[in-house]
């Protein structure tokens, strides 16, 4: 979407948008090799979790939860 078309200043997402992958060290590896870095992939004991901004300042997250 473009702000401006619809008369608003471009903001980064104030909140991390999360993307539910079924494997987290993989789709990073796939994502790195494309050029996107990331922060500490976090296993939370009961999820995995990898942090990435897009180029626009969004916070992303991949995420796969393994525990029921």
């Amino acid at each position: 979407m473009q702000s401006t078309a619809i008369g608003r200043r471009f903001r980064p997402s104030a909140g991390t948008i999360a993307l539910h992958v079924e494997d987290v060290p993989a789709a990073r590896a796939l994502l790195e090799a494309r050029g996107v870095t990331f922060a500490d992939t976090i296993d939370t004991g009961a999820c995995h979790m990898a942090h990435f901004s897009d180029p626009d300042g969004n916070e992303l997250l991949l995420h796969h939860r393994y525990a029921p």
